[in-house]
């Protein structure tokens, strides 16, 4: 997510930005449902997060975030390294992380 400012008399650039507004309000209506006593930085942070980084691109078998994540690549099992991210394993149904 990147800050964008709208091009004076374009819809179609107006769009775009309203589009990204929407998906960012999404995801925050969502993380707030599941979790409470979070600062809203922390909330827009992950949100952020998810959004640049943990979304399924193309036809990837694994999961984002294993795919994202160098640490549940290897196998290595880090305690400085924590991972705050759900995410829900597209072949099984269930929700791995924290």
């Amino acid at each position: 997510i990147q800050h964008i400012t709208g091009i004076p008399h374009s819809p179609t650039g107006q769009a775009i930005i309203e589009r990204a507004h929407q998906t960012l309000k999404s995801l925050l209506l969502k993380q707030k449902e599941g979790e409470t006593g979070q600062a809203p930085t922390e909330r827009l942070a992950k949100a952020l997060y998810v959004l640049n980084y943990l979304r399924l691109a193309g036809d990837r078998d694994d999961p984002p975030m294993i795919i994202h994540s160098s640490v549940l690549k290897s196998g290595i099992d880090k305690n400085n390294e924590k991972i705050l991210v759900q995410y829900k394993d597209l072949k099984s149904g269930e929700w791995k992380g924290p």
